[in-house]
């Protein structure tokens, strides 16, 4: 009988976070009453695969997360995806094109999610082969000890890596010219305009040069590309944290890199190492203020958004077309400007000095969070796809 969901754990995601995102979706399922078994693919990988076919009958579904299973093939060469007849969801937690050889295959009953409205438009007009493509957030996810506003030792807080750009635009001195010449472009394009997306950018770039790609060209072209998305969203962490700084509140960053950014070495800025993902959202709800940035995202928020709401830490974040219909400034989040040196600095220090308001809007998005954005919500969507 088919009642069991099957989440894999095909690969490790940055500070093993897709771990912590299957416990919280194992848990989101059997608050639904649906039996779920948890296959770590880091070990005996073909032994675990090959059990598990025989079995498949037991299978409701299956789910993982940027997995790496459409690229695993059998001894004979068959797909693995083609022998195992379960619908299968490959929750991606950042821009499809980074997961282009996933992407490129038909497989039956596959099923993609995407954390971003855009991600999921990307995905039907360039791989129309892929049976389903969803739109669904992360979950929002409490730490373990709860902190009260009043309790929270740090003031304000950003979490994530860094990558100089300097050392990533040296990256492309090993490509040919006209690569070269392409990804400076769509850096640039994007700079000049933040909204636009990468797609657009290259559209833009093609259009000009009289290019005519069809879909799976064009997306191969894209996943080349990769290197201006990643330039960007380290450019767009500096940008933030340097105009954070400027607020003069005291600022703890966690994450690897930030040792390279000489103008962070202030007095009232604290560098951290970066952590593990359970251990950051311990750190997260020890803080007040949380800065976000999106990465590429134009269509969703990130899920450091959903799990600053879920507790009790006030989330400043881009305003975008998204986030002015997700969010409420000054209600439930505090959007900025991005495009405005002086306007992240200005609303940090204004929350910083009338809490009373910045705690206001805390305890509104936990309200909002634990009602709306739980992993047992976003299981019961999950639930509704699978039938």
């Amino acid at each position: 009988m088919r009642d069991t969901i099957l989440l894999f754990e095909s690969r490790d995601l940055c500070y093993e976070s897709n771990q912590f995102f299957m416990e919280r979706l194992k848990e989101g399922l059997e608050a639904h009453g649906c039996p779920v078994e948890l296959c770590d693919l880091s070990v005996r990988m073909e032994e675990k695969l090959a059990a598990i076919l025989e079995r498949q009958e037991s299978y409701r579904a299956a789910i993982d997360f940027n997995s790496l299973l459409p690229r695993v093939e059998l001894e004979d060469g068959t797909p693995y995806l083609t022998a195992f007849q379960v619908p299968f969801f490959n929750y991606l937690v950042d821009h499809p094109l980074y997961h282009h050889a996933g992407l490129k295959r038909a497989f039956p009953c596959y099923h993609v999610i995407c954390i971003d409205l855009f991600h999921q438009s990307y995905i039907r007009q360039y791989y129309p082969q892929i049976g389903k493509a969803h739109y669904l957030p992360l979950g929002a996810m409490q730490a373990p000890l709860e902190r009260s506003f009043d309790q929270k030792r740090l003031e304000l807080l950003f979490l994530g890596t860094y990558e100089p750009e300097e050392r990533l635009y040296q990256e492309l001195w090993d490509y040919p010219e006209e690569k070269r010449k392409e990804i400076a472009s769509l850096i640039e394009r994007m700079e000049a305009d933040p909204a636009l997306r990468q797609e657009e950018a290259l559209c833009q770039y093609l259009n000009e040069r009289g290019e005519c790609l069809d879909a799976p060209a064009f997306a191969e072209r894209l996943n080349s590309d990769y290197l201006s998305d990643k330039y960007l969203r380290n450019a767009k962490r500096k940008h933030a944290a340097l105009s954070a700084a400027r607020a003069g509140v005291p600022f703890t960053i966690v994450g690897h890199g930030w040792d390279a950014v000489k103008q962070l070495r202030q007095r009232h800025v604290c560098l951290r190492a970066g952590v593990s993902f359970a251990a950051s959202l311990q750190v997260m709800a020890n803080a007040r203020m949380l800065l976000n940035t999106t990465p590429g995202f134009h269509g969703g928020l990130h899920d450091r958004v959903y799990s600053a709401m879920r507790n009790h830490t006030l989330c400043l974040t881009e305003e975008t077309e998204f986030s002015r219909r997700a969010l409420t400034d000054g209600e439930n989040a505090v959007l900025y400007d991005e495009t405005d040196k002086d306007a992240l600095a200005e609303k940090i220090t204004f929350y910083s000095e009338h809490r009373e308001r910045a705690e206001a809007i805390a305890k509104r998005a936990y309200q909002i969070s634990c009602a709306q954005d739980g992993w047992e919500k976003r299981a019961e969507k999950i639930l509704e796809w699978i039938g």
